[in-house]
């Protein structure tokens, strides 16, 4: 007996972001996700023309595909003993669902985009879900909303949720938190990992937290400002800077404890500022900086900073700090793109940083939810 998926709600489908956000929040709680970021993707001129229905109904193709395999696969949970799910059939549905879009759907991470160090959206499908829906392969972005689209139309309570410039699938109902990495669904598994262990991995600060960014379940309107702000990642990349700036604000004013969307609007931001002013004007970029560290701005109540220049004895050898390059985990396939990070430390070159063992966990199933039935 297959489960019954829960039909999103959705505007027409040449709505505009406009015609969303006019809506009260409980109203928009309830529209699909799908037609949420193609709504905003259709502001682009490439795209205003997109069929959003033919989306639509490919995702719920796939979730009444996925229904009706997992009444049959939650056998697997008692056989494997609930133990090895947390003793939660919520967390092994999210985790399925996920085993679903990487083995049955074959979704994967665009292997370009993988250890890249500067990522280029200039196709705005990479970020956007007609690409992952069209090609089957995404980034953070895209692979996380669609398991996202999928899950609501199941009637779980996931939203996105952010841990810097990353995106992750977050189950949260009042009573248990789960977050499912959507980036990692090569192996025969799906990759999962707490609060506590992405916080770790990333160096996230508490602050992060505690001013409501990062590792919370995001509001409808709170995603299309992920959204709006992908878009402008998209104009970012091809130096439209002005049409960035102007996503950047909207973003910023319908999510504004968001960090990463505060740190996206800074390039835009700068360019902007050179345009308007010239470079002895306060308003310049360079002008403005130049003013916030003479002043100590940000920290007014601390009084004037004080610099001490200490010269090196002259008989000393000059020594020039080393580079270690960290990967959090032997390889960054949980999340490529949060790429790797740099520390430096003064010490000897010969000198190697500590092996760090992986923080999240990856869950083997092997057999779960595709024994017996063909692909889709």
């Amino acid at each position: 007996m297959s489960m019954k998926i829960k039909s999103p709600m959705c505007l027409k489908p040449t709505a505009s972001i406009w015609d969303y956000l006019a809506l009260p929040d409980q109203e928009l709680e309830r529209m699909d996700v799908v037609a949420l970021n193609l709504a905003v993707l259709r502001g682009l001129e490439q795209y205003k023309d997109l069929d959003v229905e033919r989306y639509i109904k490919t995702v719920d193709e796939w979730t009444n595909e996925f229904a009706r395999r997992l009444p049959a696969s939650e056998a697997f949970f008692w056989e494997t003993g609930p133990a090895l799910w947390k003793n939660d059939i919520r967390f092994y549905r999210m985790g399925m669902l996920q085993v679903f879009l990487g083995q049955v759907i074959g979704i994967r991470y665009i292997e370009e985009k993988r250890h890249v160090h500067c990522v280029q959206y200039t196709n705005a499908g990479d970020l956007f879900l007609n690409g992952v829906i069209d090609t089957k392969r995404g980034t953070c972005g895209n692979l996380a909303t669609i398991h996202v689209a999928m899950a609501r139309r199941m009637g779980w309570p996931v939203s996105l949720a952010c841990i810097r410039h990353h995106f992750l699938s977050r189950f949260d109902d009042g009573e248990v938190v789960y977050n499912i990495e959507c980036t990692d669904n090569e192996r025969e598994g799906f990759a999962e990992g707490s609060d506590a262990d992405y916080m770790k991995r990333v160096h996230l600060p508490k602050k992060a937290v505690e001013c409501g960014s990062d590792l919370r379940k995001l509001t409808a309107r709170e995603m299309i400002a992920v959204f709006i702000n992908h878009r402008a990642r998209h104009h970012q990349d091809c130096m439209r800077y002005d049409l960035c700036d102007a996503d950047c604000s909207l973003a910023r004013a319908l999510c504004p404890n968001q960090r990463s969307l505060y740190e996206m609007s800074m390039m835009p931001f700068l360019h902007k500022g050179e345009k308007l002013f010239d470079p002895e004007e306060l308003g310049h970029p360079r002008e403005r900086c130049r003013h916030i560290y003479a002043q100590d701005y940000l920290n007014p109540h601390l009084g004037a900073m004080k610099i001490t220049y200490v010269a090196a004895p002259k008989a000393a050898p000059k020594k020039e700090p080393v580079i270690h390059t960290i990967k959090t985990a032997p390889s960054l396939k949980t999340a490529p793109n949060l790429g790797a990070m740099k520390f430096t430390y003064v010490s000897a070159p010969q000198k190697k940083p500590p092996k760090k063992e992986p923080v999240i966990r990856t869950i083997k199933a092997t057999r779960i939810i595709m024994n017996g039935v063909k692909n889709v």
